[in-house]
């Protein structure tokens, strides 16, 4: 028309432009959904979580996560001294004293072993590897270095003593005497890198042919 190419031309229709707007503005409209879900997850990730802590908290039985001590009767001990120092339970043992307590709510926790034997058994263990294959005995007195986190029951974790002829309750001067003693043999061990929060005792007395074993995680 009037001699100007078709291509040169300029639409004197403007609906043609505005439908060219909208057909381009129908993409974003998805994309904004999208945006308004993800929000809405993030709100209930962060929002909804804690109220569902706060919930299991309040229904939970109170044993769950009580920070109260509980205090366990050692049923088993030759399986528990097997278990925890890969020695047989000798036939002649006669436990003493034995007990285990916990702080279920923390991971806190404690495990004591006291039991007579024959000398032929303390002499036979003192002649052999220790336990756990890091150390080798150790001649006493059991130093300071190593804390005094074993108590061994004087403070209320004792259990019965399943029957047997024990020689009374134990107390504090007779493991203070035990400890500076340079009779006994010992073997201990950091159950944690670099702490003694965690750790296990074994100590061998051939004067009273007696064992102690202790474990405990502070």
């Amino acid at each position: 028309m009037n001699g100007i190419p078709e291509e040169f031309r300029i639409a004197g229709d403007t609906k043609d432009v505005s439908s060219d707007v909208d057909a381009s503005a129908d993409p974003d409209i998805p994309l904004r959904k999208r945006y308004v879900i993800l929000l809405l997850l993030l709100a209930v990730l962060f929002v909804g979580m804690p109220v569902v802590l706060l919930a299991a908290l309040f229904l939970l039985p109170p044993a769950k996560y009580s920070q109260e001590p509980r205090y366990y009767e050692v049923t088993d001990p030759g399986s528990d001294f097997k278990h925890y120092t890969g020695f047989d339970w000798p036939e002649s043992a006669r436990v003493v004293s034995a007990g285990e307590v916990r702080l279920e709510f923390l991971g806190d926790g404690g495990y004591y072993l006291v039991f007579d034997t024959d000398a032929e058994t303390i002499s036979h263990w003192s002649k052999q590897p220790t336990p756990w294959g890091e150390t080798e005995w150790q001649p006493g007195p059991v130093p300071a270095e190593i804390p005094r986190f074993f108590n061994f029951g004087i403070s209320g974790m004792s259990a019965p003593t399943l029957g047997t002829d024990a020689a009374g309750p134990i107390e504090a001067l007779q493991i203070e005497r035990l400890l500076d003693s340079p009779e006994i043999r010992y073997a201990a061990r950091q159950r944690a890198k670099n702490s003694w929060n965690n750790g296990e005792i074994l100590l061998l007395d051939p004067v009273q042919n007696r064992v102690w074993y202790s474990r405990w995680d502070l």
